[in-house]
C-alpha cells in the first residue's frame, strides 16, 4: 500500500513527505487525543481544575510534585 503513494520509497531513505506522515502519527495524534481527554476532565469538573486538582486523590501520581 505504501508503494502506491511513495514508489520511490524502497531506492533509499524515505521522503520529507512520509516523514512528515510518521510524525504527525506518533507524536501530533497522541498529543491531540491527550489533550482532548484532558479537556473534557477539566471541563467536567471546572473546581479542581481551578486549583490545579489539589483536592483530589493524593495516591495518583500526576507527573508533578508541589515545591514547598
Amino acid at each position: 500500500m505504501t508503494l502506491l503513494f511513495f514508489p520511490d520509497w524502497t531506492n533509499g531513505l524515505p521522503s520529507d513527505f512520509l516523514i512528515l506522515h510518521f510524525f504527525v502519527g506518533a507524536v501530533i495524534f497522541p498529543f491531540n487525543m491527550i489533550h482532548a481527554k484532558a479537556r473534557k476532565i477539566d471541563s467536567q469538573n471546572p473546581q479542581e481544575a481551578a486549583n490545579g486538582y489539589k483536592n483530589g486523590d493524593n495516591t495518583t501520581f500526576f507527573g508533578y510534585e508541589e515545591i514547598n
